[in-house]
């Protein structure tokens, strides 16, 4: 339980950018010994307010009060000294450095001398690692890690700097359930602390678990805070989006067509082991796995991308050539990478420009391309998919990471499809966008497409698909089909 002090107090914050007023005067508080979740769309402030109390972006007006002091953040380092500490989603350790080193980074101990002292910073990082749990020798480069016990570095660093507030912006996004139990054992341990965490998610099943208040912003504005015990995800996701949405797994498609992908024998350096598995037009497979299981390597072998030692690949029973993403986007063959913006997106391009990247043959003539079609055709999925964009100009970086992967589905749908695999389709988006994308995908499956989910998340695993598969260690280790489909049948194989 919460001591009911509020540690930070943020009041009637204001920060606009050029053309766009991120934040229209929010207010939020955090009190000490409580984790309370920030939720919102993309686009509806949570970063923005982040950045704030973590001294990056200045506001331009409203109070920031920290322990009845006001604030006036002008550098991380202002943030860090009062005892604000943000662990971001892209982690901020120097993987070639020690535990000890990372944990003490901005302010290693030195010795009368000024030389490091490596005993005592050794020493001090033990004492922290066992006040959270963790049981890791100070020494290890951070290389070597896990990316959870990462994550708990992050953490420890916090506490380094004697943090009286936590800030964790999606710190499961890239862990396995597993990995996010012991995070959040860690995190409660902050609380017993005393520590106040701002737990930011897109992922509601966490927030109900985890914390004890929760706030939602929307376009920049102040919805609403309540103990989460007085809310429940229905009326969230309406606050988060601004209306109902009946239900985040719509499924209007049925029943299967005929084999359009077989897979035989497969085996690659990466991962691989003589695995097989068939995919029919109109059916949804989900492929779920624990971290490393293989699930990435399935979808980049397939479609080309990783080196194949043996077995073959076919789409309507012709046999793709190893290593050729030409053939295989040729042979209708689509794949929306697991890491969109490394992978998938030329962020610097417009949408226009990613959209029509794969297909420029079909807008060129005598070697110019006819920018005319090729509006009229990016515009047209613009319309289809909802993408909100200012225009066709617009860069895709500056984009939601919801309107983005649909710009990504836009380019493989220009193209005449058999079967089209995603790979962690809604990872980092918003509960608005994810409903958005699951009504894509039972539209592309109604439309007689097939379709491969990859995916870690559980509820999406359950909710979108027609079948599931199980990897682990690169092998099939389960098969299911919807109706006997349960979260413990899937981990058990998951871990076999």
């Amino acid at each position: 339980m919460s001591d009911e002090r509020r540690l930070l107090e943020v009041r009637a914050i204001v920060k606009e950018f050029p053309g766009v007023k991120a934040l229209g005067g929010v207010d939020l508080d955090v009190r000490a010994g409580e984790i309370h979740a920030l939720v919102g769309e993309n686009g509806a402030g949570k970063s923005t307010m982040i950045k704030i109390l973590a001294g990056v972006y200045r506001k331009d007006s409203g109070d920031i009060l920290f322990e009845g002091e006001v604030l006036d953040l002008r550098s991380p380092r202002d943030s860090l000294d009062k005892g604000i500490k943000v662990v971001f989603q892209e982690l901020s350790l120097i993987k070639g450095l020690s535990v000890a080193e990372n944990v003490f980074l901005e302010s290693f101990p030195l010795r009368g001398n000024r030389t490091i002292d490596w005993k005592t910073m050794r020493a001090r990082t033990r004492e922290i690692l066992d006040s959270i749990g963790l049981d890791l020798d100070p020494r290890i480069k951070v290389a070597k890690l896990t990316t959870s016990q990462q994550q708990m570095v992050e953490i420890a660093r916090a506490l380094s700097h004697e943090a009286k507030l936590v800030i964790m912006d999606e710190p499961t996004s890239a862990l396995t359930p597993n990995e996010a139990g012991l995070l959040f054992q860690v995190i409660r341990r902050l609380k017993e602390m005393g520590k106040g965490i701002l737990y930011v998610s897109h992922k509601l099943e966490e927030v109900f678990e985890l914390c004890d208040r929760v706030t939602v912003y929307r376009d920049g504005q102040h919805i609403s805070t309540r103990d989460i015990s007085a809310t429940n995800t229905k009326q969230l996701v309406t606050e988060m989006v601004g209306r109902e949405i009946t239900t985040l797994f719509p499924r209007t498609h049925s029943g299967r067509g005929e084999k359009v992908l077989s897979v035989r024998g497969l085996n690659t350096d990466s991962k691989l082991r003589d695995l097989s598995l068939d995919v029919h037009a109109g059916e949804v497979v989900g492929v779920f796995g624990l971290l490393g299981a293989g699930r990435t390597e399935l979808a980049k072998a397939i479609f080309g991308l990783d080196r194949v030692r043996s077995g073959t690949v076919s789409v309507r029973g012709v046999t793709l050539s190893p290593g050729s993403t030409t053939h295989s986007a040729r042979a209708g063959l689509g794949l929306l990478t697991e890491d969109r913006k490394g992978e998938g997106l030329v962020l610097q391009m417009s949408v226009c420009q990613n959209m029509t990247l794969p297909s420029l043959a079909d807008f060129s003539s005598a070697g110019f391309i006819n920018t005319r079609l090729e509006a009229t055709r990016s515009q047209e999925f613009v319309k289809k998919f909802s993408i909100k964009t200012p225009s066709l100009r617009q860069k895709v970086e500056y984009l939601s990471g919801g309107n983005q992967q649909k710009v990504l589905l836009a380019r493989w749908l220009m193209k005449e499809l058999t079967v089209i695999i995603l790979d962690e389709p809604t990872r980092g988006i918003d509960v608005g966008a994810k409903a958005e994308i699951h009504k894509l995908i039972d539209e592309l499956a109604k439309g007689g497409l097939a379709v491969i989910v990859m995916t870690s998340e559980m509820p999406e695993l359950l909710g979108v698909s027609d079948r599931i598969l199980v990897m682990s260690s690169g092998r099939i280790t389960g098969e299911f089909q919807r109706e006997g489909a349960t979260q413990e049948g899937i981990l058990a194989a998951a871990i076999a």
